[in-house]
């Protein structure tokens, strides 16, 4: 527990405890756990769903996915969803984020190709339940499982053509779902989908380094450019033809990081890559969203000559008409953090593969913690470090609250151990521990229990009685009403009658 601060009153002293409490925040704050529908649902092929560019990545390229692993099965939620959700009320937690298998719902990418009725029953169900057990529908329409039939007909992401396929899609999804879910979320982590899956090649669709087909140089940049203009016409489409009668949000998720010097403050380079770090990888998505523009430093380095383009690049220009709708296309943000990162300066090199990794100018260093798929129930089920990470990402949320910062929600990731991308089953995320060799059974870790503890926790603020110098009956009242603002304690006494 952390340290008690006391606030002398005239009447007596009121304790509070330091520590994060659920009393500390809003009673509508949304508290959850996260997954998306490919790391979790399984059922590749099952009910009319259509491949996705997982699907066929993992697939086709096992020696790319640690252990050769896929998601055919996973954790198999797409069949043991009621289970799940019994799982998510017994943790305590209000809200759910999920995503939809956008191949689940298009078999072909297109509604040109039809509709698959079967996953949309399946969303139904996963939403009723949740909604029956009063949990929130938290809802992402893009969690990277892009249709592969989009990808072998026009490279997806590469083509300005998905942008229209995309809002056919969630067209479908808000019509369908719209009516019991009030938060949407486009695109999950735009970063991080264009940065592995087309700078490194290790995420799907595997483009980028070691693929002699990409162009290194432009394609990071033109992905992000439709990567954003799917999610403001989605947005426009909402705000258009369903805000006025469904009430709902809609927001993007971005993966931000927080970077430091690596060789300190009083380093004149460092200080500099801190500046292209948050350039190229916190504004890339979001100074879009704000100015409808490129960041500085990647219209300075995004464009500059090289072998291949000796007359420079051209980064992709946003028309008028799509930076209006891009400007201000969010009803609230989401933020994925993971951890800080140590940059140091990187000068353009012929060592370094040419595009994005030559142009940030900058090289980064974190330390996240990794668990071990091969270790059993009983061996990671103290996870103490998931349990702080927990708290002290909580306690600065609250710190943000009290700042004035708008904050409406937090969720954890992930709900349960599941696929985790090219990492396979090597890496454990969740709060549940799924067992992979004995049918998949779920167990709490103890960063379950205590999370539901600490969301069970009751709203209670210990008032010690009023000290009176009169020696008349004490007739001080012990009295505290609900504080106007849930992250503080503002409490209101009755005086004592002499």
């Amino acid at each position: 527990m952390g340290e008690e601060t006391k606030t002398e009153l005239d009447l007596g002293t009121i304790v509070v405890d330091d520590d994060v409490k659920r009393q500390n925040f809003p009673d509508n704050f949304l508290f959850g756990v996260g997954t998306s529908a490919h790391q979790v649902e399984g059922a590749w092929n099952v009910d009319g769903k259509g491949l996705s560019i997982w699907d066929c990545f993992a697939l086709r390229n096992p020696d790319k996915i640690s252990g050769g692993a896929n998601a055919c099965v996973t954790v198999a939620s797409y069949s043991r969803m009621k289970e799940d959700v019994q799982l998510l009320k017994k943790m305590g937690v209000n809200s759910y984020r999920f995503s939809i298998s956008w191949p689940r719902i298009l078999p072909g990418g297109k509604v040109s190709m039809g509709k698959n009725q079967e996953g949309i029953n399946y969303y139904n169900r996963l939403i009723d339940e949740l909604l029956a057990n009063g949990i929130e529908p938290f809802v992402t329409l893009f969690h990277w499982d892009l249709p592969n039939a989009l990808e072998e007909e026009y490279m997806g992401f590469l083509s300005s053509k998905v942008v229209a396929d995309f809002v056919d899609y969630v067209d479908i999804c808000f019509w369908e779902f719209g009516d019991r879910v009030k938060h949407w979320l486009t695109v999950n982590e735009p970063h991080m989908f264009t940065y592995n899956g087309y700078v490194t090649g290790t995420f799907a669709p595997g483009r980028g380094a070691n693929c002699k087909d990409s162009d290194l140089e432009t394609e990071p940049y033109t992905v992000a450019y439709n990567l954003l203009n799917c999610h403001a016409a989605a947005y426009r489409k909402y705000e258009k033809d369903y805000k006025s009668f469904q009430k709902g949000k809609v927001g993007i998720t971005l993966d931000l990081n927080f970077s430091k010097p690596y060789r300190g403050p009083s380093n004149v380079e460092d200080v500099k890559a801190v500046e292209y770090a948050s350039d190229f990888v916190n504004g890339w998505f979001l100074e879009p969203l704000t100015k409808g523009a490129w960041p500085e430093n990647m219209q300075k380095f995004a464009t500059t000559p090289t072998a291949n383009y000796p007359k420079g690049r051209t980064l992709p220009e946003f028309s008028e008409e799509q930076r209006i709708k891009l400007i201000d296309s969010y009803d609230f943000l989401g933020i994925n953090y993971y951890t800080a990162f140590f940059v140091q300066y990187q000068a353009p090199s012929a060592s370094i593969p040419p595009g994005y990794t030559r142009d940030c100018h900058f090289v980064a260093s974190g330390s996240p913690d990794m668990n071990d798929t091969a270790k059993t129930y009983q061996e990671v089920r103290d996870d103490t470090y998931r349990m702080e990470y927990i708290r002290k990402h909580l306690i600065a949320i609250r710190t943000a609250i009290r700042n004035n910062v708008d904050v409406m929600g937090y969720y954890v990731w992930s709900f349960m151990d599941s696929f985790e991308w090219s990492s396979g089953y090597k890496d454990r995320f969740g709060l549940i521990y799924v067992d992979y060799v004995n049918d998949l059974q779920r167990y709490p870790k103890n960063s379950a229990l205590w999370y539901k503890k600490f969301l069970s926790e009751k709203k209670v603020v210990l008032l010690k009685r009023a000290r009176v110098d009169d020696e008349k009956e004490d007739e001080a009242t012990d009295m505290v009403s609900e504080p106007e603002k849930p992250s503080e304690v503002v409490p209101k006494l009755k005086k004592a009658k002499a």
